[in-house]
């Protein structure tokens, strides 16, 4: 199965008559789907920027324990924390979309007034301070 819409899913789903219907698009979904962990895409990233990890949680104003918990996978990060390590490495909306599914966090979401300042906030390369100082100004809760 090649990468597929969300709305293409459906329908191959809602055409499913039966269990083994059913059983041949579970198993393809899962082949679609990458077994890549967050620390393995984020350290992917990194290397593709030429960040290192030190500087990247300094970036993304965590405290250096956790941070460095979460980059080995000792630690699974929330969402805000999720996306404090995006904005660092400022990553494009798509790839930060993917570090979210990968961690089991939702996706930002327009019609959300946060998420469409955080949305902004990518866009725009801002930094983890420059976006919570953004996020205060339109009170909306900053990044914890």
């Amino acid at each position: 199965m090649d990468q597929k819409t969300t709305g293409e899913l459906m329908q191959l789903l809602s055409s499913a008559k039966n269990i083994s219907d059913l059983k041949q698009y579970t198993d393809a979904l899962a082949d679609m789907t990458s077994s890549v962990t967050f620390p393995e895409y984020l350290n992917e990233l990194m290397h593709a920027r030429g960040v290192t990890a030190s500087k990247l949680i300094s970036a993304a104003q965590i405290q250096r324990n956790y941070g460095y918990q979460i980059l080995d996978g000792r630690r699974s990060p929330s969402r805000d924390k999720v996306i404090s390590l995006c904005l660092a490495l400022k990553l494009e909306l798509p790839e930060t979309q993917r570090a979210l599914t990968l961690t089991k966090n939702g996706q930002l979401y327009s019609k959300n007034k946060r998420d469409s300042i955080l949305i902004f906030a990518f866009g725009k390369k801002l930094s983890v301070i420059d976006t919570n100082v953004l996020l205060e100004e339109m009170n909306e809760p900053v990044l914890n």
